[in-house]
């Protein structure tokens, strides 16, 4: 029993010593990219006077506002800290249901880890961080906000959904749907991405059930009805300009991608380089380890939103003055998170089934996957060491010429 309690007080401390840290590198970075003049190194800046002077559309503004009148720009990098600790506590969350064996401590040094993954480096690939697709975020302070939320609201809809052939949970419902309009409110991006999705599914439980379920599938829909409502109240504040909207890629003025104003998706090879650095380790779970992944409804799901996602990002533009903006990105990059956290699960569960039988193909292809997740968090070290340097997040990837 003394030994349980030495190594339960070990890890309590490792972990509480390491978040110390993370914290204290992450309030410094967003102190640096608030006090920031060329407006490079981070959204931070912008969206502080946009809190300050413009009109709010995101739910963000009312806690920046109080928070800089108490505290300056120190107050502002502690409130972005505080949403990104949020963040690794619902990852830590997310963790529990593949690895129930694992503390809590242990669970957050994991996701602390994990959580530092950027897309892979390689000579001559492109930038950092333009073209890439990553679920941690150091520069997009509404993005920063949403994070924790949108995690927490899909691993409610996972609990919602459990009861979802039999009687629903009331609360599990609710809570789901309280979680999702709150991320709503802090940037529309997820659940553009999430509802299509849950129509999907929706959709195909209609047809296997043969409509007996519509009872169910029609309350389960009704949980977006509040953040689309937000959506549309977001939208007459975003889309004021002449000519403001959302248009189909193919359907945009090729002046914007021959002067550089649409620099993103299949248009150009650093940032196709960037969409295959991203997804790495994701690709190789999803190749290598099989039902490990696929058999969980968790998985699944986390694909089917991603990708759903990631065709609305490389096939719809804002119009107007917003062209250049590339927010629905920003889908793809929350649901690569939850899609990234599914596919951490699959590798925990993974190691777990090999120290059961020791099969040495089952260890190989888990070696492979556990290496890519490690090229991706020490790429991630060294990008976050480059922004502590004062860098721009599109800092381009120095070759050093090892590549001819």
């Amino acid at each position: 029993m003394k030994t349980v309690n030495t190594k339960r007080a070990a890890a309590w401390a490792a972990a509480l010593l390491a978040l110390a840290a993370y914290t204290g590198v992450m309030y410094w970075l967003h102190w640096q990219q608030l006090c920031a003049a060329d407006g490079f190194s981070s959204d931070l800046p912008f969206h502080l006077q946009e809190a300050l002077y413009e009109p709010v559309y995101t739910a963000l503004y009312l806690f920046i506002t109080p928070l800089y009148a108490l505290g300056g720009k120190a107050g502002v990098a502690l409130l972005v800290t505080a949403f990104q600790l949020a963040a690794l506590a619902a990852f830590a969350w997310g963790l529990r249901g593949a690895a129930p064996g694992l503390s809590l401590p242990v669970r957050l040094l994991v996701s602390l880890v994990v959580n530092l993954a950027q897309a892979v480096w390689i000579p001559r690939g492109g930038y950092w961080y333009l073209g890439t697709v990553s679920g941690t975020v150091y520069h997009n302070t509404t993005y920063i906000a949403l994070a924790p939320f949108a995690m927490l609201a899909m691993l409610c809809f996972y609990r919602a959904w459990r009861g979802m052939h039999g009687k629903l949970d009331a609360r599990a419902w609710l809570v789901y749907t309280l979680f999702l309009t709150a991320s709503t409110a802090f940037k529309a991006n997820f659940v553009f991405a999430f509802a299509p999705a849950l129509l999907l599914l929706l959709i195909a439980d209609l047809v296997r059930t043969r409509g007996k379920n519509l009872c169910n599938e029609v309350i389960l829909g009704c949980s977006v009805l509040p953040s689309i409502a937000l959506c549309l109240l977001e939208s007459l504040v975003l889309f004021t300009g002449d000519g403001n909207g959302v248009q189909l890629i193919f359907s945009v003025d090729p002046v914007n991608f021959e002067n550089g104003v649409i620099s993103w998706g299949f248009f150009n090879e650093a940032t196709r380089r960037g969409l295959i650095r991203s997804f790495l380790f994701a690709g190789a779970a999803a190749l290598l380890l099989g039902r490990l992944a696929w058999a969980s409804f968790r998985y699944r799901f986390s694909a089917l939103t991603f990708a759903v996602a990631m065709a609305e990002a490389l096939l719809l533009v804002e119009s107007g003055e917003r062209v250049g903006h590339a927010n629905f990105w920003w889908g793809a990059f929350i649901c690569y998170w939850l899609f990234f956290l599914e596919s951490v699960c699959a590798l925990l569960r993974g190691w777990q089934a090999w120290r059961q039988n020791r099969a040495a193909l089952l260890g190989g292809r888990l070696a492979v996957c556990t290496a890519a997740l490690a090229w991706h968090i020490v790429s991630g070290v060294c990008f976050l060491v480059l922004l502590l340097q004062g860098n721009s997040y599109n800092i381009p990837i120095a070759t050093w010429k090892l590549w001819f």
